[in-house]
Formats: structure tokens, sequence, C-alpha cells
């Protein structure tokens, strides 16, 4: 038994003991035919959510046991990840083709397992980048700069600042009545 010797709330259960590392660094591909590639579009409660798959349909996925409580540290599920799932043949209804076709959670995959699956598989993989969260979060930050917030002092000084750039300076000629203002004067005479 792992001996809690730091303590501190819920410090024992991070110990080595319920750890559980990947035996090897293998990325987990597509092996069968029920096995899709989708992104997470719609977190649902009670371990559910709705995802795009890559075939473009709409699938309902369900986290496994094994990715949820302690399994969950490294395998979050959230919107605009990548997924596997597996389709759940013994659940789903032939006869109703219009119904959201029904799916296991089987891999969670990270942005370097992206990377690493562009590479390798070769899929439609646009449909599921036109879906990706990465993407229409760069279009909301174009629109979040119609928006500009500030305080009244931020105003006032801007506003002073755009009147002293609209006045141009303007060019002072100084006249004088003497016949020799427009001689010069050489050094040496002096």
């Amino acid at each position: 038994m792992v001996k809690n010797t730091f303590g501190g709330n819920k410090h024992k259960c991070q110990a080595r003991k319920f750890t559980n590392t990947k035996s090897s660094n293998k990325l987990r591909i597509a092996e069968e035919i029920g096995e899709i590639y989708c992104i997470v579009t719609h977190m649902l409660g009670n371990s559910m959510f709705y995802a795009h798959g890559i075939d473009n349909c709409k699938k309902l996925g369900f986290i496994r046991g094994k990715f949820s409580g302690r399994g969950k540290r490294d395998n979050i599920v959230e919107i605009g990840k990548w997924v596997l799932l597996g389709e759940r043949e013994w659940d789903n209804k032939k006869e109703k083709s219009n119904e959201i076709m029904k799916c296991d959670l089987l891999e969670v995959y990270n942005d370097l397992d992206k990377e690493r699956l562009k590479d390798t598989v070769p899929e439609k993989w646009e449909i599921l980048m036109l879906q990706d969260d990465g993407k229409s979060a760069k279009d909301f930050n174009k629109n979040e700069e119609l928006f500009e917030f500030s305080t009244q002092k931020e105003e006032e000084c801007q506003k002073i600042l755009d009147e002293l750039a609209d006045n141009k300076s303007k060019v002072i000629e100084l006249k004088t009545n003497n016949e020799n203002a427009n001689d010069w004067i050489n050094i040496d005479d002096i």
C-alpha cells in the first residue's frame, strides 16, 4: 500500500498504484467496419454526446466506464475533440434509417494524434476540420474585433489625441519691415 507521507486532500488518489500508463505510444486507428472517426459537437448529460462523423452523419456517443472515473484524466471528452466511435449494432434498429446512429466511445485523440492521423490514414479529414472548434474560434475572434471595451477616462484621452492629430501645425511666418531682412549674413563679416 502506498504511504500517504505528504497528506492533503485527494493526494493518495494520485498515487502510482492508480496510474494506467499506456504500454506503447501506438496510435489507435479504425480496424473494423463499424468504427468511425468523429468530432464531438455537443455534450449531453448522463455520459452522452453528439458527434459529427467523417461519413457526414450525426452520431450519439456513449462514454463507457473506461473513460470515466479514474480513466477520465487523460481522456476528457469535450466539444471539438476528435474521437473514434464504434457502432452499436445490437442497439441500432435497421428499420429506422432516419434515426441517429448510437455508438460507443473507443478512443479520444489529442492534438498530436490528430496530426498523426492526418498523415497516416487516408480519409476525408476536411469534413472534421470544418466542424473543428478551432476554426469557429478564429471566426469568433474576427467578430470580436467589432467591439471595443474601454473606460470613460480612456475615451476622453483618445478624444484629446484625435483632436491634436486633426489640428495640423500651422506655419508662422515672421515679416520684418527691414529691407535687408532677405540678405544673407556672412559669418566672415562678423
